[in-house]
């Protein structure tokens, strides 16, 4: 099983060094959830998916209604506990409607990608075929990278449904007859005189909950394997910028007379003017990636060290009374690293591009005459700002703002703890 694993991830059953490679085919899981929620461009959707998303947002609507009156109640009865465990769930599912909401405002920015990694392809298996090895050596590590994705936030959503699960088998194997005694569910809901503990209510509730759970993990697959895509394909797109610019003399010598210097700069000016496309076609997607993931990474910069300090506290405060809540301590610690995947993709991606203005200054542009320095000012200063993920009040995505991040919730929880409400 390990072997055959290992086989997969490395693609030892895909020949991606003759022919043409669909980008499709190459990269299927993420292609096959982008086509669920509904933004491929070029074929034709699924109907069951309509039906599905629709199903799932009012589920959400209806979850966030339930959890704002939970909220509600546990201010009106000053009960800390269930503030801070209903406030955490809350921002968890008010953020799978954020994701859900760009699939329909940004449709036309995954258009940008699928156009421009189809393109990528296509170039690499035909003009481009010398850069072929180590253009799918990237595209490698960008399979590699979705595919831990998708098995760490499946292993969230799926421990979160099996330990609820077990804690009402373990319920059900313990309970005696009037010893107080509720049967547990993954939502603390609360809704005026109702109860859910009781049948069938109780049922209907727990699968639901359930549900609720395994879809923010569904919609975070999305939304983490569709950015690791589209930061591999930017990363590849430098990365193709950055041999055009190592190769631009190839083949080129320094010229003896007028005409060969004619001869050489209307080479250099051509090359330069494939450079400065591919150039602008990266900052393209670029901005179309910045343009979709913005509000998300400002939602997850502000919000997610409450919501790392609640899990904390949640689970420090019923450690206290012999009680072990391992869906808290679940979504504490998938909250901290899936926090940190985002900030660490986009550290790398500024490196980068930067290292494309890097690039710059290791071929001889001095051999060249003054025909190329326009071209070399202007990729150099674009290189010098390659992201925009920055807001009035917010800071810059970053693995430094993590840290922060992590610095601020550990700060609040230990106040928390200290604080005897």
């Amino acid at each position: 099983m390990l072997k055959k694993f290992k086989a997969f991830l490395n693609k030892e059953n895909f020949d991606s060094s003759n022919g043409f490679v669909d980008p499709y085919k190459y990269h299927f899981t993420c292609y096959y959830i982008l086509k669920y929620f509904q933004v491929v461009d070029n074929e034709p959707i699924p109907k069951w998916t309509y039906f599905f998303l629709t199903f799932m947002a009012i589920c959400v609507i209806i979850a966030l209604g339930l959890l704002s009156l939970t909220v509600y109640h546990g201010i009106d009865t000053n009960d800390l506990q269930i503030i801070t465990e209903g406030g955490c769930y809350f921002i968890v599912i008010f953020y799978e409607m954020l994701m859900l909401l760009c699939t329909i405002i940004n449709l036309q920015q995954y258009h940008v990608l699928l156009r421009t990694l189809r393109a990528d392809f296509k170039y690499v298996c035909s003009e481009g075929v010398k850069y072929r090895d180590r253009f799918f050596e990237n595209q490698l590590n960008t399979w590699k990278f979705s595919i831990f994705s998708v098995i760490f936030t499946s292993s969230i959503g799926g421990g979160v449904a099996l330990f609820t699960s077990l804690c009402l088998l373990w319920h059900v194997a313990t309970h005696e007859p009037g010893d107080g005694s509720k049967r547990p569910l993954f939502f603390p809901f609360w809704y005026f005189e109702t109860d859910f503990s009781a049948s069938p209510l109780y049922e209907i509730s727990f699968i639901y909950s359930n549900f609720c759970a395994l879809a923010y993990a569904y919609s975070y697959i999305f939304m983490l394997q569709t950015q690791v895509l589209w930061i591999g394909e930017i990363m590849a797109k430098a990365d193709l910028i950055i041999w055009y610019i190592q190769d631009l003399m190839e083949g080129l010598d320094l010229p003896k007379s007028q005409q060969e210097a004619d001869r050489l700069i209307s080479v250099i000016k051509s090359r330069m003017r494939e450079i400065v496309r591919e150039h602008h076609s990266m900052y393209k997607l670029l901005q179309s990636y910045t343009t979709v993931y913005k509000k998300l990474l400002m939602f997850e910069q502000k919000l997610s060290g409450p919501v790392i300090c609640l899990t904390a506290y949640c689970t420090a405060e019923q450690l206290k009374v012999g009680e072990v809540n391992g869906i808290l301590m679940l979504l504490c610690g998938g909250a901290i690293i899936q926090v940190f995947i985002p900030t660490y993709l986009c550290t790398i991606l500024g490196i980068k591009v930067r290292s494309i203005g890097d690039a710059c200054l290791d071929i001889p542009f001095w051999n060249i005459g003054r025909v190329i320095r326009p071209y070399m000012v202007l990729i150099m200063q674009k290189s010098l700002r390659p992201l925009q993920l920055s807001a009035p009040g917010f800071e810059e995505v970053s693995v430094q703002t993590f840290s922060k991040t992590m610095a601020s919730a550990y700060s609040f929880f230990n106040m928390l703890r200290q604080t005897d409400l």
